[in-house]
Formats: C-alpha cells, sequence, structure tokens
C-alpha cells in the first residue's frame, strides 16, 4: 500500500486569502483522483503478471480436467466393449455346445 498525501501550502495568511470551498474540494477530488490513478498503475503492473498466470493456471485446470473425464468415458466405453467380447464369446461357446449336442444326437 503506497500512502501519498498532499499539503496546499499558502504563503499569505489564510484571513486574507480566502478559497471558494468549491475550488478546494475540486482541486482535492481531482488530486485523490490522480492519486488513485498512480496507485491503481502501480499495483496494477504485477497484477496483470499475476492475472494472466492464474488465467493459464485455470484454464490448464479445466483442460485436464476435460482430459480426465474423456478419459474416464473412453475406459468406460472399452470396459463395455470388452464385457460385450466376453459375452459374445460366452454365447458361441454355449451355441457350438448345443449345436454340437444335436448332430451327437441325430448319429
Amino acid at each position: 500500500m503506497i500512502d501519498i498525501g498532499v499539503d496546499i501550502i499558502h504563503l499569505e495568511p489564510v484571513v486574507v486569502v480566502a478559497f471558494p470551498t468549491a475550488t478546494v474540494v475540486r482541486t482535492l477530488a481531482q488530486h485523490g483522483e490522480a492519486i488513485r490513478g498512480i496507485q491503481e498503475h502501480l499495483l496494477g503492473v504485477p497484477i496483470q503478471k499475476e492475472l494472466k498466470a492464474l488465467r493459464f493456471r485455470a484454464v490448464e485446470k479445466v483442460t485436464c480436467n476435460h482430459e480426465r473425464l474423456a478419459r474416464i468415458g473412453i475406459e468406460q466405453q472399452l470396459a463395455a466393449v470388452q464385457e460385450s467380447h466376453r459375452q459374445d464369446q460366452e454365447d458361441f461357446k454355449k451355441l457350438k455346445k448345443f449345436v454340437t449336442s444335436q448332430f451327437v444326437q441325430r448319429s
């Protein structure tokens, strides 16, 4: 945090010089705005780098998450195909046994 203050010094006594209130308020507002702009600029420089790094990490995390979900989906599909193949082999063995038994009975 940077603390910047502004002192208004006038060489003549305040009694002799009368500043209109609107002028003082407007000047202080302008100074405050300028100071906030400087502070935002100074603080914004490293923040931009951090934001870029944060965005990169977020994109990387989302990408990794999508890749993980895709891998899980592919593994599930592979398991289903393997189970279907195993079931087909079992059904083929049963069919072969049935057909063989029908030939043996007819002979």
